[in-house]
C-alpha cells in the first residue's frame, strides 16, 4: 500500500512536468531522403527526434506503428505503400508511383508529387496525445536522388516542392 501510494505520487509529478514543465513534449524533424527508382517508385526514409516521454506514448499507445503509419501515407500519397521499418527515431518506406514518368524523343521527364509536412501534422492530431506534442515538422535537410545520381537538396522546409527532371536514355 505503500509504494503504491509512492508511485501514484510519483506519476502524477512526472505528468505534472511532462504537462507543465517545459510546456510540451517536442518532435523534431531531422532529415528527408526521396530515393526515385527507374520505375516511378520511390523509397523514403524519414529521420526524427523523440524524447523519451515521447516514444512511449507513441510506441505504448500505438499498437501496431507499422499499420498506422502504412494508413496516412496511403492517404497522403493515394498510392499503395510497403512500410519496410519504423523505430524511435526513424521511418523507411516504399511508395508505388510516387513519380510521374513520360518519356519522349529519347528521354525520360520524371515529376515528382509537393510533399507537405502539414499532413504529418493532421494525422497527429488523431491521437491523445497531440496536445502533448510540440512538433518541428520542418525538416533540416531533404533530398530528392534521381536514378542518374542527380540531387535536389531543400534545407530548414516544412515543404518540398514539386520537381521535375529530364532524363537521358
Amino acid at each position: 500500500m505503500k509504494y503504491r501510494f509512492t508511485y501514484l505520487i510519483l506519476g502524477n509529478v512526472l505528468l505534472f512536468f511532462a504537462l507543465c514543465g517545459g510546456g510540451a513534449l517536442a518532435f523534431s524533424s531531422d532529415k528527408l531522403a526521396v530515393e526515385l527508382l527507374d520505375d516511378g517508385d520511390a523509397y523514403i526514409s524519414f529521420e526524427y527526434t523523440l524524447n523519451m516521454l515521447e516514444q512511449a506514448a507513441v510506441f505504448l499507445k500505438i499498437a501496431e506503428p507499422n499499420n498506422e503509419l502504412k494508413k496516412a501515407l496511403e492517404d497522403m500519397f493515394h498510392h499503395p505503400v510497403t512500410v519496410d521499418t519504423v523505430t524511435n527515431n526513424s521511418a523507411r518506406f516504399k511508395v508505388q508511383s510516387f513519380s510521374n514518368i513520360t518519356e519522349s524523343n529519347g528521354s525520360v521527364v520524371m515529376k515528382t508529387p509537393e510533399i507537405s509536412f502539414a499532413m504529418a501534422e493532421k494525422a497527429l492530431q488523431k491521437y491523445w496525445f497531440a496536445p502533448l506534442v510540440q512538433a518541428d515538422y520542418s525538416a533540416e535537410i531533404a533530398t530528392i536522388s534521381y536514378p542518374d545520381g542527380h540531387i535536389e537538396e531543400f534545407f530548414d522546409t516544412n515543404m518540398i516542392p514539386a520537381t521535375e527532371r529530364t532524363l537521358e536514355l
